[in-house]
């Protein structure tokens, strides 16, 4: 098995980079969601609610982030504009993070159309996994990283009527996998110079019905309809993916070999 695909969402639920080779750092992939869009309350907003968030395209560059809108302009986001922290939340999960200048959180909020703000993890996050406490996280959803597989990808779009793409379940890696769905039995694996630990599938949503490039939810809630049918968990939901978390620092390349080091 081979590394495929590399993604980073410097920004957390606006759209992907692909990069050739990526830092893996016990939080996840470096510059990898260190970004993320919430309410003046300091709640995540994800494209779930708000496609809008996909209308933005993040790049790391020295010093900071350059953003990309849709409609062609551009922000340049520097660390250093970031001094006041305050209390945010992803998913229940609250600690504090790096909240932007007015100035920069104006830029975002007429973009999106009502009052955001731009929160940045800062050097070290402050947060941790609720089920790892000693492992740092970033502003991902639950874990570092998801690896998702071409097998198990190319099953599911035969199964579902709609086309789709890959992109719709925001991998942090995709390879080219064994038999559709295999990854969920595994239990530790070896990527390039990385080993990483596989603590659960990943419970999707319905944001995998929502098209990344047009913003728009498939009417008959594809792929998330057809994922429910044909892999679900006992209590009937949907799963695609799985979750890992690294067991040490390295670096990760595209066509890196992928090995399987135990089975749960």
């Amino acid at each position: 098995m081979q590394l495929q695909h590399i993604y980073l969402y410097p920004i957390k639920s606006t759209q992907a980079y692909g990069v050739e080779q990526a830092v893996v750092q016990t939080q996840g992939l470096n510059f990898d969601r260190e970004f993320m869009l919430t309410e003046p309350d300091g709640k995540f907003i994800t494209a779930r609610k708000d496609g809008a968030l996909y209308d933005f395209a993040a790049f790391p560059v020295p010093l900071g982030l350059q953003v990309h809108h849709r409609d062609g302009s551009v922000i340049f986001v520097r660390y250093q504009d970031f001094q006041q922290q305050s209390e945010c939340e992803v998913w229940g999960n609250q600690f504090a993070a790096f909240v932007a200048p007015e100035t920069i959180n104006h830029w975002f909020s007429e973009k999106i159309g009502r009052a955001v703000q731009l929160r940045w993890l800062g050097e070290h996050s402050q947060r941790r996994i609720k089920r790892y406490p000693d492992t740092p996280l970033s502003f991902a959803d639950g874990y570092p990283l998801l690896l998702c597989t071409r097998q198990s990808f190319d099953f599911l779009q035969q199964a579902c009527p709609s086309p789709i793409t890959i992109n719709r379940f925001r991998p942090s890696i995709v390879i080219d996998g064994e038999v559709p769905f295999a990854e969920q039995t595994w239990d530790k694996i070896r990527i390039g110079e990385v080993t990483f630990l596989h603590t659960k599938p990943c419970e999707r949503c319905v944001l995998t019905a929502r098209d990344p490039q047009t913003k728009e939810i498939d009417a008959k809630m594809e792929p998330f309809r057809t994922l429910k049918k044909i892999n679900a968990n006992e209590e009937g939901k949907p799963l695609f993916g799985i979750n890992l978390i690294p067991l040490n620092h390295g670096i990760i390349r595209l066509h890196d070999s992928v090995e399987v080091l135990s089975y749960r």
